[in-house]
C-alpha cells in the first residue's frame, strides 16, 4: 500500500514539473517578451493551477483520498474537492519545483548574478 501512494505521489510530482514547463514554454515567453502582457505575467501561476486541477480531475488524483485509504480510513471516497485540492497543489506545486530548479540546477549567468545582488 505504501509503494504504491509513494508511487502516486511520485507521477503527481513529475506531472507538476511538465505543468510548469508546459505552461512556462507556451506562455512564458510571450509573458516575458511582448510588452503589453508583461504586467499580466503573473497571471501564469492561476494557469498552471487550472491546468494542475485539469490534470488532477483527468487522471482521478486525489491526495484527500489516497492519504485517508492509507491511514485505514476507508469511508472516504475519491471527491471533487480532493482532487481540486490536489490540483491546486499540482499547479502551485510546479511553481516551487521550477524555483528549486532554477536556484539548484541552472547554472549563474553574469546577467543571473548582476540582478540578484
Amino acid at each position: 500500500m505504501l509503494g504504491e501512494v509513494l508511487l502516486v505521489f511520485l507521477v503527481m510530482i513529475l506531472v507538476a514539473f511538465l505543468i510548469e514547463t508546459l505552461v512556462e514554454a507556451v506562455l512564458g515567453t510571450p509573458f516575458e517578451k511582448i510588452p503589453k502582457l508583461k504586467p499580466f505575467k503573473w497571471t501564469l501561476m492561476y494557469i498552471a493551477i487550472a491546468v494542475g486541477i485539469y490534470a488532477a480531475i483527468w487522471y482521478q488524483f486525489d491526495l484527500v483520498f489516497m492519504l485517508a485509504t492509507f491511514l485505514g480510513a476507508t469511508s472516504i471516497k475519491i471527491s471533487i474537492f480532493g482532487m481540486v485540492v490536489t490540483g491546486c497543489g499540482i499547479g502551485k506545486g510546479s511553481n516551487y519545483l521550477h524555483d528549486i530548479f532554477k536556484k539548484y540546477f541552472v547554472k549563474p549567468t553574469i546577467e543571473n548574478t548582476t540582478a540578484s545582488g
